[in-house]
């Protein structure tokens, strides 16, 4: 028998000989994932049409996804972990409720006056806010206003569907009842917590409101900050002190009037909002100028460096990354050099 009369044998028989594996190993990741931004008049003029010709009754949820051009015909989402995409919802619309093992996050970043329930909670949406809506959990939203409401979508989908595991469940009524007093999670797993409480939960609901998240940004104004990312804050679980969920990292970062951070690089993805100002991040080289409301995702194992492009004002960047997952399989690895 010749080799590649087995070669064709294990074929047929759904094996392979490991000698016709290429063995060329990289000495480092290779991503296929791209740098990439997404400019916010485009993002928010697909938007808005879409507000015009799509009701939530064709659609559970209107929002224009950030697809990654390295991605397109694999994964249709901003990185192969994280999706985003941003919603709107106009006055008097309720997207109904429902639940799904992802875990999601909502940063908003337009309007105010609606409101997310989580699990009979219900949280009110201003700019700036974070809400998390944790796995598994209720969750609908109503804008109650007279103006429409924008925020970013931002869940671990990619990931949970990677690994064919993807749970979801519609809730019996376009809305949950209001179970929960206001603030409810906020005093149960706030700093002063009731002596007497206990929960198997691993993550709350939970709102960050902008009015706390830039008190303290502002606070630490006058500090050195991180040579690589500026005075940043990550979104910390009040159960654990660790990550935002489990499988996201939800983070915000002041450049000051001026700044330009060192370059490095890390094993995980992130990905970028302008919620103000205007600056540029250069990727491996490569330069990508941002003004708010724009979006940006630096792939993993990617030099980068960010710089605010005004010498007055500061800027401001929310972020997700898939470092909690790195994390956890103790794959996360990073880099520095001098700028």
């Amino acid at each position: 028998m010749k080799l590649e009369d087995l070669d064709l044998e294990l074929e047929e028989k759904n094996l392979e000989g490991f000698w016709a594996v290429d063995r060329t190993l990289s000495l480092e990741p290779s991503p296929t994932v791209r740098p990439h931004l997404w400019k916010w008049r485009e993002i928010y003029g697909c938007l808005d049409k879409a507000g015009e010709l799509v009701t939530l009754d064709r659609s559970e949820r209107r929002t224009v996804r950030l697809i990654n051009p390295g991605l397109k015909q694999e994964v249709r989402s901003a990185t192969r972990t994280i999706h985003l995409s941003v919603q709107l919802v106009k006055p008097g619309e309720i997207a109904r409720a429902h639940r799904h093992n992802m875990a999601a996050i909502r940063f908003i970043v337009q309007g105010r006056g609606a409101c997310t329930t989580v699990e009979g909670e219900q949280f009110p949406m201003e700019e700036g806010d974070l809400i998390l809506t944790p796995n598994w959990s209720w969750h609908d939203h109503y804008n109650g206003s007279d103006g429409p409401i924008v925020w970013l979508d931002g869940h671990d989908g990619p990931l949970v569907y990677s690994l064919e595991a993807g749970f979801f469940e519609p809730f019996r009524q376009s809305q949950q009842p209001i179970e929960r007093p206001p603030d409810f999670s906020a005093k149960q797993f706030g700093l002063a917590r009731p002596s007497w409480s206990s929960t198997t939960l691993k993550n709350p609901p939970l709102r960050y409101p902008w009015s706390d998240t830039y008190a303290t940004l502002q606070a630490l104004r006058g500090s050195a900050g991180d040579p690589y990312d500026g005075v940043l804050l990550r979104y910390v679980n009040p159960l654990t002190g660790g990550w935002t969920l489990p499988t996201i990292s939800c983070e915000i970062q002041m450049l000051k009037a001026g700044e330009k951070t060192r370059p490095h690089r890390h094993t995980s993805s992130t990905i970028y909002h302008v919620f103000r100002g205007r600056g540029a991040t250069v990727i491996n080289g490569e330069r990508y100028p941002w003004e708010k409301g724009d979006c940006l995702v630096v792939p993993l194992w990617s030099w980068h460096q960010h710089q605010n492009g005004s010498d007055a004002e500061e800027a401001i960047l929310f972020s997700l990354s898939d470092r909690p997952v790195l994390d956890s399989l103790n794959l996360y690895r990073e880099e520095a050099r001098e700028a």
